[in-house]
């Protein structure tokens, strides 16, 4: 797993989010053969060689994330903070007891 998602628009301009590997490795597979390049090839081999435990997964990351801006398809989905998406502490369906 990444430690943070990447956002990207693939040709139907269809945001996707890349949580892993796995996730890079699909939608560098589904890139055209006639759009890839250099930067393609070693954004594929870095994720490959972090999938086989030879390469870090943050180097995977960084190489993919490269190449998505170079190509342009990432996409700069803010990231709500913590507070609106931490645990909820409290709901308003919960009855409270007001006896102590």
């Amino acid at each position: 797993m990444f430690k943070h998602a990447i956002f990207v628009r693939d040709d139907t301009f269809a945001l996707r989010k890349i949580v892993c590997l796995m996730d890079a490795i699909e939608f560098l597979e589904e890139w055209p053969v006639e759009r890839r390049g250099l930067l393609h090839a070693a954004a594929c081999d870095t994720c490959y060689a972090a999938y086989d435990g030879r390469k870090s997964v943050e180097s995977a990351h960084k190489t993919f994330t490269a190449w998505a801006r170079r190509v342009g398809v990432i996409d700069n989905v803010p990231v709500a903070p913590h507070w609106m998406t931490g645990p909820k502490i409290g709901g308003v369906n919960q009855p409270m007891d007001i006896d102590g």
